[in-house]
């Protein structure tokens, strides 16, 4: 009977402990899951184990997931979730960010946010929340303000610390310039913006080039710096004034009026800043192209066309100054063709012109350019054609017959791969390095070379483009929906289904869509045993791939 009582009590005591473990085993999974429902789900399969991929599906149970904001390091995941109406299910613009530990789920902080009047920017290493023209700076650990003040950044040194920018909701031109690391303002000075940058970045350790009307270097620490003013934009006041007189007369006739309070402008007439060996840069504007040593003094200064010259892009081969005058700008800040496109070339010490070739393409523009050894390629809507580095002389061109609605895009060079014959993909310019590759607005690729013979056309199907990767994988897909995984000999080792809006954090890939996002061990693709890994990679070729 003393034996029963014990067993008794001591089965009282066990069934106890299991009670307490599992109501603090369920209070710490609702603390660390309270914003999400978890799901397991069958998600793909490994080539290796044989076995299936299970992503775990954090449904977010709070509200919608509008957008998502990720370093590219750390285990911070800064979601936002738009609220709902729970009757007609619906968003509203007011929600909440959501700091995530991606490593344990957990919510390190809570936020209210109104979608309408407020916005978050990651920048570099920093969280910015604007709103009510205050940008706050948000501790990514605590979600705290660090520090406010009305700028919203325009430029961020990650070295200095410095980040350049503007009042939020002002068309004010001052330009200021702040410590990240307190939020205080170091110095101010007045800088057009009304048209934008047209480019920006570091000239050395301290000084930061600004591409606006010209070029203005300023050292970030003290606002110090030079100005170098160049013609990149035009404004047609005559034809403004014209206009206003006309229909000045004509409401004195009919009683009808209308007015022009502003001139149509042409803008965006300039070159990328080109840097050479020595700090010098050179800029080429609707007018002249010039180099600016780093002092701010013009080393030499020479004309261009100016009813020709538009857009251009400025490159340097040897002690030759390169310059693709693309035949358009904006006007009125929407693209048009403006000018002709043409290819000229520079003498880096003097600026003397060696050559300039007009290009005779009536209502075209180079839509973008390539150089291969002492070629230039440069593209239209359905043509290529290859220009000599040395006299500015057409080789070869040729016209493509392309699909109804397809236009000539892009040159690719690396991401796009294929599946022969192998059991693995590989890279177009693996099997054709010595070859050029047009991608087409359709995802076709044609695979050229140099005099601009067709080796081989690719279909978008037959194509797959790099997605992601890390250490280990490659991610790749050719319809941002069923995914390849490959290993470092770009042997597939499984397949799986996700969505395009996806990343990879170490052994880890993540993916979101609007109700959650998917997480998925990478590990789980890996066979413990190498021998049976090398045993797969033999016999590979005989299994089916997608």
């Amino acid at each position: 009977m003393q034996s029963l009582f014990y067993m008794h009590n001591h089965m009282k005591r066990f069934f106890s402990i299991i009670t307490l473990i599992c109501y603090f085993g369920l209070a710490n999974g609702q603390g660390s899951t309270q914003l999400f429902s978890i799901k397991d789900s069958i998600i793909g399969t490994s080539y290796t184990t044989g076995l299936p991929v299970l992503a775990t599906r954090h449904i977010v149970t709070a509200g919608k997931l509008s957008n998502w904001h990720w370093d590219g390091y750390s285990n911070n995941l800064l979601l936002e979730l738009k609220d709902t109406y729970h009757k007609e299910l619906s968003s509203t613009n007011s929600g909440t960010l959501q700091m995530v530990d991606m490593e344990t789920k957990k919510v390190k902080w809570t936020r209210a946010i109104n979608f309408n009047s407020s916005e978050v920017k990651l920048q570099g290493n920093y969280y910015f929340l604007s709103e009510k023209k205050k940008n706050y700076c948000l501790d990514p650990e605590t979600g705290d303000v660090l520090w406010k003040n009305r700028n919203e950044f325009y430029f961020i040194d990650p070295f200095l610390h410095i980040g350049v920018g503007y009042p939020l909701q002002s068309l004010s031109n001052k330009l200021t310039a702040v410590d990240l690391s307190n939020g205080k303002e170091l110095w101010k000075k007045k800088i057009n913006r009304a048209s934008g940058w047209n480019d920006a970045y570091m000239l050395n350790d301290a000084t930061l080039l600004i591409s606006v009307d010209g070029i203005r270097a300023i050292n970030l620490t003290n606002g110090k710096g030079w100005t170098y003013k160049a013609s990149t934009s035009d404004k047609e006041i005559g034809k403004m004034i014209g206009f206003n007189a006309i229909n000045i007369i004509l409401a004195l006739i009919f009683d009808s009026s209308a007015w022009q309070s502003s001139p149509n402008v042409h803008s965006d007439m300039v070159s990328n800043m080109l840097i050479d060996p020595y700090e010098n840069t050179i800029l080429a504007s609707k007018d002249r192209i010039s180099k600016i040593d780093k002092s701010g003094k013009i080393a030499w200064s020479t004309s261009l066309p100016e009813k020709k010259t538009s857009k251009s892009s400025l490159f340097l081969i040897d002690s030759n100054v390169f310059m693709v005058n693309r035949g358009h700008a904006l006007y009125n800040r929407n693209f048009s063709l403006t000018g002709d496109p043409y290819f000229a070339s520079f003498d880096l010490r003097s600026g003397q012109q060696s050559f300039l070739t007009s290009i005779a393409e009536k209502d075209k523009f180079i839509r973008n350019f390539q150089v291969v050894d002492d070629r230039l390629f440069v593209v239209f809507d359905d043509k290529i054609a290859a220009y000599s580095l040395s006299d500015g002389k057409m080789i070869t061109e040729k016209t493509f017959g392309l699909w109804e609605g397809e236009l000539l895009d892009i040159f690719v060079d690396s991401g796009i791969y294929w599946k022969g014959n192998e059991p693995f993909y590989k890279e177009l310019v693996s099997d054709f390095s010595n070859h050029n590759f047009m991608m087409t607005s359709k995802g076709r690729v044609f695979i050229l070379t140099d005099d601009l013979e067709t080796v081989l056309a690719f279909d978008k199907k037959e194509l797959y483009h790099k997605s992601a990767n890390n250490s280990q994988y490659t991610l790749i897909s050719n319809n941002d929906t069923d995914f390849i995984l490959l290993d470092n000999s770009h042997i597939p080792v499984g397949a799986i289904k996700a969505s395009h809006d996806l990343l990879m954090n170490n052994d880890k890939l993540c993916f979101f869509d609007k109700d959650s996002f998917w997480e998925v061990n990478l590990h789980q693709l890996e066979q413990s045993s190498n021998t049976w890994h090398s045993i797969f990679k033999h016999i590979s070729q005989y299994i089916p791939v997608p």
